[in-house]
């Protein structure tokens, strides 16, 4: 495989750097390009269609399409088949049908045993539908809430990553990890709670609606934080799997799924052309607009690179480290906004406001509860728990010493 022999030579540290900051970069493209797609202006097939709103000319709409979104993100990650395909590496006969030597023991035998084995294909439909049945929740409670109240919601994936990871993978977090963990949380609420106090959160529903909301997201965190943990446990707790089978496979099931969703919301009556959400109309909308057909593509091949990285982050760190370099993009994500409304487009960004310097404290917060928790910032001594003060279960690796052997998972 190409990525593998031009990484040969880089040292692990380096390898690590690179993956947290391709899926950074990535990750926040993703969050800017669906936003740019939504308030695109596309021609609709009704010419003298008019919004209430008059924010679009006549004959065009917004391309407010989440569940066709989800069809791209799916295949996206589909793609990623193509590339698994050519570079995949069949084990030589020679190598299965070996004999272990003497002194290797149980460990040369489970290597063997793992060389003829597969993940079997309907695992992998588990994650997807996870993701499936998280966004769609997400979605849905976020009609019910502000905006501001949804993002400290979602910063949630944190702590449920980390107890499910002691619970399905038998992990111990040291002192240390927690206390990061609960930073990066705290940071996450401040920075939300700074957006409720700039003004953000104009929802005015019940209080009955806004609970639902609330239940609605906070379920939709944990099935996003059961499917980190569950590839997690997928590329490390049996045979040897490649990330980019994994997530190009959930690619495929997602995408099966999408397609009986968007057939049913093309029938359900709704306020989309009569339906509640037209994909016919989507596509119309796609084809027949310049700007989506360059932000539609690209946002697939992100969605692509942004879903492998993840997954190896996730195998090579812990699906904590994932949720918390995820949630870090929101640094990114603020700080792009800023520039793209002094120097692009007050369309597209968002300003300085009274209160952004609480925010900057609530992402300092975040980046030093993700060092604290990486170790690249030396955790206190009454934070560690000693080597060998309790028994059983995996303690959580670190990122200096967890990417050896990440060509073969990439691979």
């Amino acid at each position: 495989a190409a990525l593998p022999s031009a990484m040969a030579g880089v040292p692990e540290s380096a390898k690590s750097a690179l993956l947290i900051f391709a899926m950074l970069v990535t990750g926040s493209y993703n969050t800017l390009n669906t936003k740019m797609q939504y308030q695109t202006c596309a021609s609709v097939p009704d010419a003298t269609f008019q919004r209430k709103d008059k924010k679009c000319p006549v004959g065009t709409d917004f391309f407010e399409r989440p569940w066709l979104g989800n069809m791209f993100m799916f295949m996206g990650e589909a793609t990623l088949l193509a590339a698994y395909g050519l570079t995949r590496q069949a084990p030589l006969p020679e190598e299965v049908g070996a004999q272990p030597s003497q002194g290797s023991g149980g460990e040369a035998k489970q290597v063997l045993v793992s060389a003829g084995q597969e993940t079997p294909l309907y695992m992998l439909a588990i994650p997807a539908l996870c993701d499936l049945v998280g966004s769609g929740l997400a979605a849905v409670g976020y009609v019910y809430l502000d905006s501001a109240l949804w993002q400290m919601l979602r910063s949630s994936i944190i702590i449920f990553s980390a107890i499910l990871s002691v619970i399905l993978l038998k992990r111990r977090l040291q002192p240390f990890h927690w206390v990061a963990t609960a930073i990066v949380f705290v940071g996450l609420v401040v920075v939300g709670y700074a957006s409720v106090l700039d003004g953000s959160g104009s929802n005015t529903v019940s209080p009955t609606k806004r609970v639902f909301g609330i239940a609605l997201v906070v379920g939709a965190q944990l099935c996003s934080a059961f499917q980190t943990v569950f590839e997690e446990k997928l590329l490390t707790g049996g045979p040897k799997t490649s990330a980019k089978k994994v997530v190009g496979m959930e690619g495929f099931w997602g995408g099966l799924l999408m397609v009986v969703i968007l057939t049913l919301m093309s029938t359900l009556p709704g306020d989309d052309a009569g339906h509640y959400e037209s994909t016919p109309e989507g596509l119309y909308m796609l084809a027949h607009s310049p700007a989506l057909l360059a932000l539609v593509p690209t946002y697939m091949c992100s969605i692509a690179v942004y879903n492998l990285t993840g997954i190896v982050v996730g195998k090579r760190m812990s699906a904590v480290v994932r949720c918390l370099v995820d949630s870090s993009r929101t640094v990114v994500v603020w700080a792009m906004n800023l520039f793209m409304y002094y120097y692009v487009s007050e369309d597209l960004g968002a300003p300085w406001t009274a209160h952004a310097w609480l925010t900057v404290v609530g992402f300092a917060l975040l980046i030093l509860g993700t060092l604290l928790y990486n170790e690249v910032l030396p955790a206190p001594g009454c934070l560690r728990r000693h080597a060998g003060g309790e028994a059983g279960g995996q303690e959580e690796r670190s990122p200096a010493s967890s990417f050896t052997g990440l060509d073969g998972v990439l691979s």
